[in-house]
């Protein structure tokens, strides 16, 4: 009686354990069938949020003023409507090395202050109907750089690839008819300095722009998150940034060489200038407070600007031919 009393308790107990371990593999695959029923209804709640949106998250003006304000020479404003950036148009980095197709100017200062600042608005809005980059906005500004410097539509005012071109320097950027350095490819270099999380630049349609990502991005180069938040992201081909605009914007002049309005202007000194033929420019010196020299060859023959303005509006620049002759000429802003 006792062997059979035994072996029944131990049956008894190999039951239990039996049905332990088949009770855990239950809950175990049911854990596992929750997480991924939670992890798609997460998605799909995240889409429909985002569908939802329909009025983009206002721009954060404190974190505006601190990123601009980064810069030296920037400074920063705002009012109910818009957060203007005022800057002289010289960026902090080297500039015009590189370019191949000239059209013989070099970079001066701009009065983008006072009622010529940059304005970008405070509440950007949601276009129905985003307007193409490649159709448009081949005038002006297309964005402002956190350095205080403008961004340009990456094709030029002929509707060419400016960066393929030739027209460009290292850091994405030339000079226009009225001396005005701007960038034409965005300046992604700039999120060394603000951190890849901020961004490089803001759009005058209100929305910010990053450097790149690999997240999947909108028709516009851009990305709508569910809290509302819109903003662009370059990539490393052809459109470069910003293939739609997509916040509300007015325009003036005729497509495809209309603008964004409002928008701060340049001011030259001099005429515009022609294509100088096979000339590069090598070197772009800062040779004293606001004082620059600018070297460029012509069939291994080298040619020198040496330029400079006063306080008083007067500038000075020197041409030196590779046989030593120089003229000078002055111009009053």
């Amino acid at each position: 009686m006792r062997v059979i009393f035994s072996i029944t308790i131990f049956n008894f107990f190999l039951i239990l354990i039996q049905c332990s371990k088949e009770a855990n593999t239950l809950d175990e695959e049911a854990s596992e069938v929750s997480n991924v029923s939670s992890s798609e209804n997460l998605n799909e709640s995240e889409e429909a949020s985002t569908n939802s949106v329909t009025i983009p998250l206002s721009n954060n003006v404190l974190k505006m003023k601190s990123l601009f304000e980064t810069f030296d020479g920037v400074t920063t404003s705002s009012d109910s409507e818009f957060f203007y950036v005022s800057s002289n148009g010289i960026p902090s980095h080297n500039m015009m090395e590189g370019i191949t197709n000239w059209q013989q100017q070099f970079p001066i200062n701009q009065e983008y202050n006072g009622t010529n600042s940059w304005s970008i608005p405070i509440k950007p809005e949601f276009s129905e109907n985003p307007l193409s980059s490649e159709s448009n906005f081949m005038k002006g500004a297309m964005a402002i750089a956190v350095n205080g410097i403008p961004i340009f539509n990456a094709l030029n005012n002929r509707g060419e690839d400016a960066n393929l071109i030739g027209e460009l320097d290292k850091w994405g950027g030339h000079c226009g008819k009225a001396d005005d350095y701007h960038y034409h490819l965005p300046p992604t270099h700039l999120s060394d300095i603000v951190g890849a999380d901020n961004p490089i630049a803001y759009s005058l349609d209100g929305f910010p722009l990053f450097g790149r990502t690999n997240i999947p991005l909108d028709e516009n180069l851009g990305l709508l998150k569910k809290d509302g938040s819109y903003s662009y992201f370059t990539v490393e081909s052809f459109p470069y940034f910003i293939s739609k605009m997509k916040g509300k914007v007015t325009t003036s002049g005729s497509a495809p060489e209309n603008q964004i309005v409002p928008q701060a202007q340049s001011k030259g000194i001099r005429p515009a200038l022609t294509p100088l033929k096979g000339a590069e420019i090598t070197k772009f010196l800062t040779t004293g407070e606001n004082s620059y020299q600018l070297i460029y060859n012509i069939d291994n023959q080298e040619y020198t600007i040496d330029y400079l303005w006063d306080n008083t509006g007067h500038y000075f620049i020197t041409f030196t031919d590779p046989d030593g002759t120089s003229k000078t000429e002055t111009y009053h802003k």
